[in-house]
This record gives structure tokens, C-alpha cells and sequence, in this order.
């Protein structure tokens, strides 16, 4: 039987899988099949493969089970539970506003429970900062985090490790206390906030952001809008740390080292590369790989990379099964197998006659190779990606063969001049200013990608999904199977089929009317677009929300470029607290206002200089009957007497949406008797509920088929049997309704 390593392996995973999805067998059982498996095997040698899936099933299944039951579900009990403790942190903390969040390490003994375990930690803000090894004492309050604006965050949390979160009230006492000695592991997470520091200093703010991330995974610096253009290029493998990372620095060593003293070096600096760096599925499975890589240099064997990439996904499993459900072990790993499986024969396939001159042949292999590997990956992370993003970067390949290079010289740069930054701040002006200038260039090569009309391939519903699979099933044949010939003439067809679908349903849906409702905590910001014309109704967020950044970054991703009409429901806090921010940043057409206001109160004196500092044109209305505004693609109207508010419907053949957020129970009341107010949605406020009587005789009298409630808090299922939405728990509402 030949590698059996991956079959167990594979089938490994499958047994986690099975038990994360609730699945479990008697111990007993689970035993005897076992036992089963391994005496079959070894009697009938042609049931050997057979038997050793089952095996590595039977194993998966019994070490998630108990791992789940003797170490999560102890520490996952901890929720609730709030202690004076001491804990020691792990890493730097991440900076909010008024508050922080860092990782930490709990002595298990002083909770009852039998292993240490690490968590994220969110503290109040301390005058000096904490660093990796400080001792904090304060009152631990630990919480579970659950479903919020579509993400599963607890689910996402165990597959990192963190079994149950923590905080401290703001109002509570804390200490930090640094060790009298460092532990050593902790000197590679300084020598990353050394790095973070020579790198601040030495290049601009989006550059440093860019190089923290490329560097240490970092990302908290980098601006929501290169965030989504570095996805929407397909170019956000470059800032997650994974073997392209891992990859470009075992080579800088060996280069510098040479391959005998950078083989002896290798294992401690990927130890130190991992420690500096943090847990992430993907690293780990980069410096297995890596380190199994090396250990063939220095016995002098040669390495099978696949049995190496199944061999770091066992490990992985061992150290943590749940990090089977982590989005980055998959894509690293898929993107990784896509790669060895066809990238090598694809390339001999393809490669240049030997008649052609040298130079051209590595310039030409140079390029094929980052072509293929792109195309190699993306077979088999597209259902991945479609299934957890809902969508596609059409045009990765093009920006991949236009940045990559880049990023593998700007990575070593960024080493040497980090390194060189803490002994000689000159040598690192030196090598930092040519990794701006190229660190410049990836983000142009984004940015321009980003903007390339069409650019995303979406996956709609479970129809398309099954579609994409079936396609990249199909790709993958051609690539393992496809002679010459084939492709030659395949690939750049299967590019041009996704390219044209892409483009074929984007103009499609050009003049499809869409209506999305931002998730802004109690807050209110709702987008309606259709063709060239869009319109905002409010612009607040609440918590950690901003809304004007919320719906800046909103029309960047639909390549938006101004909004021709704003309305304001009320000029308080809850509707128009970041709405002069946006008058800022973004073009405005026209806005529209209650007639009345307390002008006195905030935000409206800064509404009103804002819109007269920058010449936006603005009306007050107090419509006596229902009032279309703005261009008729949009379906807008203005409805209703109320004082110092605004009714705003948003009505097509197919939808008829109201949004009364900014109205009390009281004064709906007062609405409704002025005038019917049926509707098929209806958008309120989180104290739309507060009276039960006065809540009944509203929905008797709208009698809407479905409510969306935006608040920061729960708010139920259900009012008075009609479902309620809520996006603090689904994320973004979106409607798109097909327009002739």
C-alpha cells in the first residue's frame, strides 16, 4: 500500500469532522471496529486501504470525542463564572478606542480545571503597555461568544484554540505586574513589536500596516478598503501568513546561509518564525512542512511533499480537531494540495522547447509558474471560498503574475531592514525605501485590480454552488489529465468561461434594484442602488460601529462612487451620528431633512456647517401626503405628519419596505391614524417593543409579513407571531430585485 499515511490522515479529519457535527459511537464499538480493521489488514493484504480508512476514522471520531469532553467542555463551562484572578499574557494587546483585547494563559488549577488553557482577554485601557509574560490581575468575568452580523464566533474561536473569552468590567481594578524573568518564549513576540516599531518609522501609515501584516500577520492597521480590494483582487493570501510567508523566509536563509548551515538553522528559526507569529492552522502546516523539508536536507532523503502536507494535517488535528473548521486550514491546506497535485505537471506540460534562448525560458518559467500555481489553487479553494465568502476573484491570476514578484522581494527586505532597524537605523533606510516603492506598487496592482468592473463572480444560491463545484471538478480533470494540447487551448478557456460569466451576470444585474441594511448596532444606515443611481437612508452606528466607514467601504465593494441622495429620518445621534463624516469622504447629490429639528442639539449644528462648508445642496420636508424623491429607479417616498421625523418606503413590484426606526411606539400610533401603513417589511428600532399592548395594536394595524429590528441586543424570534431579523446576529439584509 502506498502512502498510507494520507489515507489515515484523510480519514482522520473525517472522524473529527463527524464528531464536530455531533456524531459519536460507544466507546466499545468504536474499539472493536478498530481492532477489526487492524486484524483484517494485516490478514488480507488487497483490504489494506480499506481497513486503514476505517481505522483513521474510528480514530478521528474517539480523539475529538475526548478531547472534547476531558479538556473544551471543562473550560467551556467556565462561561459565567466571574474571579479575581492573575493570568499571564501571551502577546501585545490590540488597541480600541477605550478599551483592549489580548491573549492570555489561565492557570487551569486555580478555576478546577485540570489543564492551563489560553484566551482572549478584553481589559480597559492600562497607562503603560502590556507586554508578553506580565502577570494582570483583576476580576475575570468569562463569557462565550455567539452569533453576531452572520459570523459563528464561537465556532471560530475554538477552531483557534479559545474554548470560552473573557473581560473585565471597565469599572474594575487591574494590575500588571512584569516577570522578574522573561520566559524565552516570548522574545520572538517582542522581536514582532520591535519590527512593528522600525517599520512605523520608517514608511508611511498604509505601508507600515501593509508590512505588519506581510511580517508578523498584523492586520488591525490596514484600512477596511485595502482590505476588501487585496480580497477583491485576490490577493488576500499575501497578508495571511501561510507557506508563501514560510516559504520566502527558509529560502532568504538559505540563500544567506547557505543550504548546509541554513538546514541546521532552519528547524530553530521556524520555531522562532511560529512562536513570533502566534497559532494559525496555516503556519503551523507551513513550518511542517518546512521542517520536514529541511530534516530531508540534513539526512539526505528525499521528501514526498504530499505525505509531508498530510502528515502537518494529522499533527494539526492532534494538537486542536477543531481546527478542522477553521476557513485558514482549509484554504492553506486545499490551496496547498491544489499545488502539488498539478502545478509540476502542468509546467513540464507546458514548458518552453529546449531551442529557445535561456533568458527567455526563465522569464517565460517565472511567469508560467505563478500562473500555474495560481490556477492550480484556486480549483480547488473555489468551492471552499464560495461556500464560506459567496464569492469569487475572477482576475487573481492577473494580479498574482503582476504582484507576486513583488511580495517575494519586499518580504526579505522588510527581515533585513527590521533586523538591521535595531542595529543600524541607517542600513534600514536603505533597504525599507525600496520596499515602499514596491510595497506601493502591490497596493496599486490591488487597487487597480479592485476596480476592473465585473471583477467578482458571486455565488447566489445553492444551484450556483453545485454548478462551481461540478466546474472546478472538471477544471481539476483537465489539469491532471489535459496533454499538451489540451491545456493550452484549456486554460485560457476556463479563465475566459469564469471571466465571461462573471461579466454576463454583473450586467445582468446592473439594473437590478438592491437594498441592503447595514449592521450598525441600535443605529441606522440602509443602501438602495440601482444602475448609476444610489441613495442612503441615514447614517449612524452604535458600539463599535462607525457607519460612515461602514458605507464608504460598502460602495467601494460595489464600485459605487457617490451617493446622488441622502436622507435623514431624525438629526439626532441615532440616525445622523456619522453622517457629516460621510458628507466628507464621499460626493453628495442632495440631502434631505425633517423641516423641524432641535437645532441646538447634536449632531445637527455640525449636519448643517458641514453641508453649507461644502456646498451640498439640502432640503427640509415635511410632506402632507406620501412624496416620491429621488430618481424613480429607486422607489423612494417620503409619508407621513410627523414632528421632527421623517417615514421613508422603499416600494417595487416585488418588495414594499418601510422604515419607521426613528418613530416611538406613540408616534406610529399617531401615524397609523393619519394614514394605512401596510407594508411586506417593516424596519424599526429596538424600542419598537416596549409597550406590549401598544405593540400589538401596531401590528394589527401595519400587519407587515416580516420585521426587522436594529438593535445591539437580543430581541427575540418573533412579535406577536410575525419572524423578526435582527443584523446584529445575520449580518447585512440584502434584497436584489430584478429590474426590466
Amino acid at each position: 500500500m502506498k502512502r498510507p499515511l494520507i489515507w489515515f490522515s484523510t480519514a482522520f479529519a473525517g472522524g473529527c469532522g463527524l464528531a464536530l457535527f455531533g456524531v459519536s459511537v460507544p466507546f466499545v464499538a468504536a474499539v472493536l471496529v478498530l481492532l477489526a480493521s487492524v486484524l483484517v489488514g494485516k490478514m488480507v493484504f488487497q483490504a489494506l486501504p480499506v481497513c486503514v480508512l476505517f481505522a483513521g476514522l474510528i480514530c478521528g471520531l474517539m480523539y475529538t470525542t475526548a478531547y472534547h469532553r476531558y479538556i473544551i467542555e471543562p473550560v467551556s463551562e467556565l462561561q459565567g463564572l466571574s474571579q479575581r484572578m492573575t493570568v499571564t499574557a501571551t502577546g501585545y494587546a490590540v488597541q480600541y478606542e477605550d478599551s483592549q483585547r489580548i491573549a492570555v494563559r489561565v492557570d487551569g488549577s486555580a478555576m478546577g480545571v485540570k489543564t492551563n488553557f489560553r484566551t482572549l482577554a478584553y481589559l480597559p485601557l492600562t497607562e503603560e503597555e502590556i507586554k508578553p509574560g506580565d502577570a494582570i490581575t483583576g476580576k475575570f468575568e468569562f463569557y462565550h461568544s455567539g452569533l453576531r452580523e452572520g459570523f459563528d464566533r464561537e465556532s471560530y474561536y475554538r477552531s483557534q484554540g479559545y474554548f470560552v473569552l473573557a473581560s473585565v468590567n471597565r469599572e474594575s481594578e487591574i494590575t500588571v505586574t512584569p516577570p522578574e524573568r522573561r520566559p524565552l518564549s516570548y522574545y520572538p513576540k517582542q522581536f514582532a513589536q520591535q519590527l512593528r516599531d522600525v517599520f512605523a518609522q520608517h514608511g508611511t501609515e498604509r505601508q507600515a500596516s501593509f508590512w505588519n501584516a506581510l511580517v508578523t500577520g498584523d492586520r488591525s492597521g490596514l484600512t477596511t478598503a485595502d482590505k476588501d480590494h487585496l480580497r477583491k483582487a485576490g490577493l488576500s493570501h499575501v497578508i495571511a501568513l501561510s507557506g508563501l510567508h514560510v516559504g520566502f523566509l527558509v529560502s532568504l536563509l538559505l540563500f544567506i546561509c547557505g543550504k548546509k548551515i541554513g538546514t541546521a538553522l532552519g528547524i530553530p528559526v521556524l520555531i522562532a518564525f511560529y512562536l513570533m507569529v502566534g497559532w494559525s492552522p496555516s503556519v503551523v502546516r507551513a513550518c511542517i512542512m518546512y521542517g520536514i523539508l529541511l530534516l530531508s536536507f540534513w539526512v539526505k532523503r528525499q521528501n514526498d511533499s504530499m505525505n509531508s502536507l498530510f502528515a502537518a494535517l494529522l499533527l494539526i488535528l492532534l494538537i486542536l480537531p477543531d481546527s478542522l473548521a477553521s476557513v485558514s486550514l482549509q484554504l492553506s491546506f486545499a490551496a496547498t494540495f491544489g499545488i502539488l497535485c498539478f502545478a509540476s505537471r502542468v509546467r513540464y506540460q507546458l514548458a518552453l522547447p529546449k531551442r529557445v534562448p535561456n533568458p527567455v525560458r526563465r522569464m517565460y518559467a517565472v511567469l508560467m509558474n505563478t500562473i500555474v500555481c495560481t490556477i492550480s489553487s484556486t480549483v480547488i479553494t473555489a468551492p471552499i471560498l464560495l461556500y464560506h465568502f459567496g464569492y469569487l476573484s475572477v482576475f487573481s491570476a492577473l494580479s498574482n503574475v503582476l504582484a507576486l514578484w513583488a511580495v517575494s522581494l519586499v518580504f526579505p527586505l522588510l527581515f533585513a531592514g527590521g533586523i538591521a532597524g535595531l542595529f543600524a537605523p541607517k542600513v534600514t533606510a536603505v533597504l525599507l525605501m525600496p520596499a515602499g516603492a514596491l510595497t506601493d506598487y502591490i497596493l496599486w496592482v490591488s487597487d487597480g485590480t479592485a476596480d476592473i468592473p465585473y471583477g467578482l463572480l458571486y455565488c447566489e444560491n445553492h444551484v450556483d454552488f453545485c454548478v462551481a463545484v461540478l466546474f472546478s471538478a472538471l477544471a481539476a480533470l483537465l489539469l491532471w489529465k489535459g496533454n499538451r494540447i489540451l491545456l493550452a487551448a484549456g486554460l485560457p478557456l476556463v479563465v475566459l468561461t469564469v471571466a465571461g460569466i462573471s461579466i454576463w451576470r454583473g450586467t445582468a444585474a446592473q439594473n437590478n434594484l438592491r437594498i441592503s441594511v447595514l449592521p450598525e448596532g441600535s443605529g441606522q444606515a440602509i443602501v438602495v442602488s440601482c444602475g448609476e443611481q444610489a441613495a442612503l437612508i441615514d447614517c449612524s452606528g452604535s458600539g463599535y460601529h462607525n457607519a460612515a466607514e461602514d458605507v464608504v467601504a460598502y460602495l467601494d465593494w460595489y464600485g459605487i462612487d457617490s451617493l446622488d441622495l441622502v436622507i435623514i429620518t431624525s438629526v439626532d445621534l441615532g440616525h445622523a451620528r456619522n453622517v457629516s463624516q460621510l458628507f466628507r469622504e464621499v460626493p453628495i447629490g442632495r440631502v434631505i431633512l425633517p423641516q423641524k429639528n432641535r437645532e441646538n442639539k447634536e449632531p445637527y449644528p455640525e449636519v448643517i456647517q458641514t453641508l453649507e462648508a461644502l456646498d451640498i445642496s439640502y432640503q427640509k420636508l415635511a410632506p402632507e401626503s406620501e412624496t416620491a424623491v429621488g430618481d424613480t429607479s429607486l422607489g423612494l417616498s417620503i409619508l407621513g405628519i410627523i414632528e421632527r421625523k421623517l417615514v421613508v418606503r422603499i416600494k417595487s413590484d416585488d418588495q414594499d419596505i418601510v422604515t419607521v426606526h426613528a418613530l416611538t411606539q406613540n408616534m406610529l400610533l399617531e401615524l397609523t391614524d393619519q394614514m394605512p401603513l401596510d407594508c411586506d417589511t417593516l424596519l424599526v428600532s429596538g424600542g419598537f417593543s416596549d409597550e406590549t399592548e401598544k405593540l400589538e395594536e401596531l401590528l394589527r394595524r401595519i400587519a407587515p409579513t416580516q420585521i426587522v429590528v436594529q438593535s445591539g441586543w437580543k430581541s427575540g424570534t418573533d412579535y406577536g407571531g410575525i419572524p423578526i431579523i435582527n443584523p446584529y446576529y445575520t449580518g447585512q439584509i440584502d434584497w436584489e430585485i430584478e429590474r426590466d
